[in-house]
């Protein structure tokens, strides 16, 4: 994984990682109809946080990156995070592959249709209990 210097860094700083992750995020939350507002209360950042992920602007914390990709994984938005690693500063003709299951897109339809308020989609999508794992483990210290 590209990061600064550092050996303990917890920055992404190669633009094509961060690029990939940016592309990962933007599509799955494009793909499950939820606002940048809504996966950013779910991630427990502001959204110009989420904006910074989605253009894909290094540097990126890795907490925010995995976070993200965790959270969408638990929506039923899948992609392998090692492919994205492994495509980093190399043209891929492949691309990133993501799954989305049969509930995520009824769950996701159910939303764009309106049936679900906005205030109710974090319960609607991963569950009664949900923790913001951001807000659990913030990024940096409140």
């Amino acid at each position: 994984m590209a990061m600064t210097n550092s050996p303990q860094s917890k920055q992404i700083t190669d633009p094509y990682l961060c690029a990939a992750y940016g592309a990962l995020v933007r599509a799955g939350r494009n793909a499950l109809g939820i606002s940048q507002n809504g996966l950013a209360a779910i991630l427990g950042v502001h959204r110009t946080t989420l904006v910074r992920l989605e253009q894909g602007t290094p540097p990126l914390r890795i907490g925010l990156c995995l976070s993200a990709v965790a959270v969408l994984k638990q929506t039923g938005v899948v992609c392998n995070t090692s492919e994205i690693q492994a495509s980093s500063g190399i043209a891929s003709e492949r691309g990133i592959q993501m799954t989305i299951s049969s509930d995520a897109i009824k769950k996701a339809q159910q939303a764009i249709d309106g049936l679900i308020a906005a205030e109710n989609q974090t319960t609607h999508f991963l569950g009664e209990g949900f923790l913001p794992p951001l807000e659990e483990s913030p990024l940096r210290k409140k």
